[in-house]
């Protein structure tokens, strides 16, 4: 008979419930549960008997319940706008791809309701990072490198969303559009990606998780935009798995 157990799973609930299961059904519960369960309800334990599924099939068994849980969790009128996400300790059980994919599902709505762009980056059929383009949301004036207008309210949505998902790091670029002298642009460009580091730590986000920043002035335009536009002058986050 198969037992659902909802509700948070501390270490010490997982060692009740994990007694009289194999060894195999065991690491897979703490591996894909430990820490897991910010805002979700989690957790399928197996009847012995009943069992038959290999490792793999059970695995995926928590990664469905684990979308069937944030759906739920995203549909309840206190959590409505709001970024559901996974605690601490799910990135080693579900692995970089799944992590980063839930993370874009729960995120990607929201984040294009403040006009940041978030897309995937694919190595091997894989997620292996994130990358959120603040342009026109994180907005600067030209030759400036302030935040102004809706850049407030994206750095505190996208500190929200980061502070969801512990187990991530995040690489800040700033860019400038190609006008003017290009040291210029590179100066520019960096106190942009250094303004946007200070919002999201003042926001929470910690310094550790913080690594990269650095300006790349206007060698980087976006894609079918001419160089010279000012959706140029722009930040972008990349996220990426803390391990």
């Amino acid at each position: 008979m198969k037992q659902i157990i909802s509700g948070l799973l501390s270490l010490s609930l997982l060692s009740t419930i994990s007694c009289g299961l194999s060894e195999n059904t065991k690491r897979l519960i703490l591996s894909t549960s430990i820490g897991c369960g910010v805002g979700l309800a989690l957790g399928a334990v197996y009847d012995e008997s009943q069992r038959k599924k290999d490792t793999k099939n059970k695995k995926n068994d928590f990664q469905r319940q684990i979308k069937e849980s944030l759906a739920m969790e995203k549909k309840k009128p206190q959590n409505k706008g709001k970024i559901v996400g996974l605690g601490a300790g799910c990135l080693a059980g579900l692995g970089t791809g799944f992590y980063l994919n839930t993370m874009y599902d729960n995120m990607a709505e929201e984040m294009k309701k403040q006009g940041i762009k978030l897309e995937k980056k694919m190595e091997g059929g894989e997620t292996n990072a994130l990358t959120a383009t603040m342009d026109g949301g994180i907005a600067f004036e030209d030759g400036k490198a302030d935040l102004k207008g809706k850049g407030k309210e994206n750095i505190d949505k996208l500190a929200e969303a980061l502070a969801a998902y512990p187990e991530t790091k995040i690489n800040i670029s700033g860019h400038a559009n190609r006008t003017g002298a290009e040291d210029l642009n590179l100066r520019l460009s960096q106190d942009r990606a250094v303004t946007a580091k200070n919002a999201l730590t003042s926001n929470g986000v910690e310094g550790k998780r913080i690594g990269t920043v650095q300006g790349l002035g206007s060698s980087t335009p976006l894609k079918n935009v001419d160089p010279k536009d000012g959706s140029n002058r722009r930040v972008e986050v990349e996220i990426v798995p803390a391990s």
